[in-house]
């Protein structure tokens, strides 16, 4: 299965409502697509792209979404399950399919992440 990275700038998200930025992260993850969020995402918003997949996760094309938060110092990767962090919004966020990454590093200075498909079941 081949994945694409799609770099968003903060300008293209500021357009949008917090919904209907949660609504095109999940349009585009469904489709693929590893995003590189310019303007990372709110606490707020995090915790609505966790709600708004677990209602349409299918496990046998889509089993959700894996996000990380970049530039705000040293953090583990935040799968939809876990608890989130309360702590300042991200300067970037990667959003990429659950059945798609594997982290490589996730330092203060480095989020390395391997594309490697995944079966989704």
């Amino acid at each position: 299965m081949k994945y694409y990275v799609d770099f968003i700038t903060k300008k293209a998200t500021d357009r949008l409502t917090a919904f209907e930025k949660i609504k095109m992260i999940i349009r585009l993850v469904r489709q693929n697509r590893v995003l590189i969020l310019e303007s990372g995402l709110t606490s707020e918003e995090q915790a609505e792209l966790i709600k708004q997949t677990m209602m349409v996760i299918d496990f046998d094309n889509f089993i959700g979404v894996e996000f990380f938060n970049w530039n705000r110092g040293p953090t583990e990767s935040r799968r939809f399950f876990k608890k989130l962090p309360q702590t300042n919004d991200a300067k970037y966020t990667v959003v990429a399919p659950s059945a798609a990454v594997q982290v490589i590093e996730n330092s203060e200075d480095l989020l390395s992440i391997e594309l490697e498909p995944k079966s989704a079941g």
